[in-house]
């Protein structure tokens, strides 16, 4: 699988909520292209992102999964200058671009650890409900989002493949937009091997549910 990732490097440090202004102020600077915003003119996009945001060591970067997108990151090391983030232009970066060529595959019984570097936000309404009347688990969270990226990337599973997961998380709460959302942080395991940085549940598009390898 490539994809590349796009650093916006300097020496002040952004948060998580900074995410979303850079997809703003990108979005803007490219409205004709949905990659920057997943807004259709019937609706949202809620296929798996391919241009994602992401916050890398406080460092603000995106991530483009695909030639396609591996294209557009490649134009916006080129074009882009400065970064408006909430009204705050900023000239003092060093742009950075890696591209990198990995592999997403299924590994039997071989199980790989991950760690969240950004909180995991796995639960819509529906789905914490029964998780707090223990009905649906962390455990069939982490799979169910897994098998959305598989499939948003076009990777086919073949029928007697399962997908084993554990997960050693602990709650804590996230205020985003306005509401109060229910987030994990810690680790999981699975028997699928992926790169660092992709992400997984909601909100994903701007950050949240990053995972790296966990020391392998």
């Amino acid at each position: 699988m490539k994809y590349s990732i796009l650093k916006f490097k300097r020496n002040e440090k952004h948060t998580m909520r900074d995410l979303e202004k850079l997809r703003g102020f990108l979005a803007d600077k490219y409205k004709e292209n949905v990659l920057f915003h997943n807004h259709l003119s019937d609706g949202y996009n809620y296929s798996y992102p391919k241009l994602q945001y992401k916050l890398i060591k406080n460092t603000l970067s995106v991530m483009g999964i695909g030639e396609e997108v591996i294209e557009i990151n490649k134009k916006l090391f080129e074009e882009v200058d400065y970064l408006n983030i909430d009204g705050n232009f900023i000239f003092d970066i060093q742009k950075e671009l890696e591209i990198y060529d990995e592999e997403i595959k299924y590994t039997g019984d071989k199980m790989y650890e991950y760690r969240f570097i950004t909180p995991y936000l796995p639960l819509n309404e529906k789905n914490y409900a029964k998780y707090l009347k223990r009905e649906y688990t962390l455990e069939q969270a982490i799979t169910n989002n897994i098998l959305e990226v598989l499939k948003g990337l076009g990777i086919w599973l073949d029928r007697e493949n399962k997908i084993y997961v554990s997960q050693n998380l602990e709650i804590t709460s996230r205020d985003l937009k306005n509401v109060n959302m229910i987030a994990f942080i810690g680790s999981f395991s699975v028997n699928m091997k992926f790169p660092d940085y992709f992400s997984i549940g909601k909100r994903k598009s701007i950050g949240f549910g990053t995972f790296i390898k966990n020391n392998f």
